[in-house]
């Protein structure tokens, strides 16, 4: 696949992609949760646990617009807020940056004021008590108050990596209490399939435990072949 962008590599902005004309599906993802969704991923595409919302009572989904930054450096942030569309999720690598913040209440502000569903950062914020009194949709790996600089490199809308998951623009990523998900389009159809089949099978062994099956049957089965019963 041939890579349109403008700029040099290491410090591009690449083309646009395609959002899906029919938002009704991220209704779906958010309605699952990301615990079910994973299952649903068996196990893949689930970002760092170190990942976490600065808000409780979160849930957004939406297609990712994504960000590489150099570490300490949040140029092409700026930027991709500005190139945003309202229900995008921007997706940040700040390349392991472990000292800076690349957001504060002000980046925030503007990027929900134009209607960014979320943003998923690999990297620190800082302006928490502002950003929690918003109920920002911010997830971040870190908190502090050192910001870095603005001069770049950086790269948007090019393939990212964040909290140990691969990004690509226009990825599907729902983010909630529990965590983040990442769900390629191509694959969503077969996803919430897996999806549906796995909370299918909670519901009944909900009503299990409720009748007073406490306990798996499979559980004692494993152990027999493991030799403990």
């Amino acid at each position: 696949m041939k890579r349109i962008f403008t700029g040099k590599i290491g410090f591009c902005i690449g083309s646009d992609f395609e959002r899906p004309k029919d938002r009704s599906i991220f209704e779906i993802l958010k309605g699952f949760g990301t615990p079910a969704l994973s299952d649903g991923l068996n196990k893949f595409n689930t970002m760092h646990p170190d990942i976490k919302p600065v808000s409780n009572n979160t849930c957004v989904a939406g297609p990712a617009l994504t960000v590489r930054m150099r570490a300490g450096d949040n140029l092409m942030l700026h930027k991709a807020i500005g190139l945003a569309l309202p229900g995008d999720v921007i997706v940040v690598d700040t390349c392991g940056s472990v000292n800076n913040s690349v957001m504060g209440d002000l980046m925030a502000s503007a990027a929900f004021k134009k209607g960014i569903a979320a943003v998923v950062i690999d990297g620190g914020i800082r302006d928490i008590t502002e950003l929690r009194e918003k109920q920002f949709p911010v997830f971040a790996r870190f908190i502090t108050p050192a910001v870095g600089d603005k001069d770049g490199p950086g790269e948007i809308n090019l393939p990212v990596c964040c909290g140990g998951v691969p990004v690509l623009p226009g990825d599907y990523v729902v983010a909630d209490n529990n965590g983040v998900v990442v769900i390629p389009p191509e694959m969503a159809e077969a996803i919430i399939d897996g999806t549906r089949k796995k909370l299918s099978y909670e519901e009944k062994r909900a009503k299990e435990i409720e009748a007073g099956v406490f306990m798996k049957p499979d559980i004692d089965e494993k152990l027999r072949s493991s030799g403990v019963l």
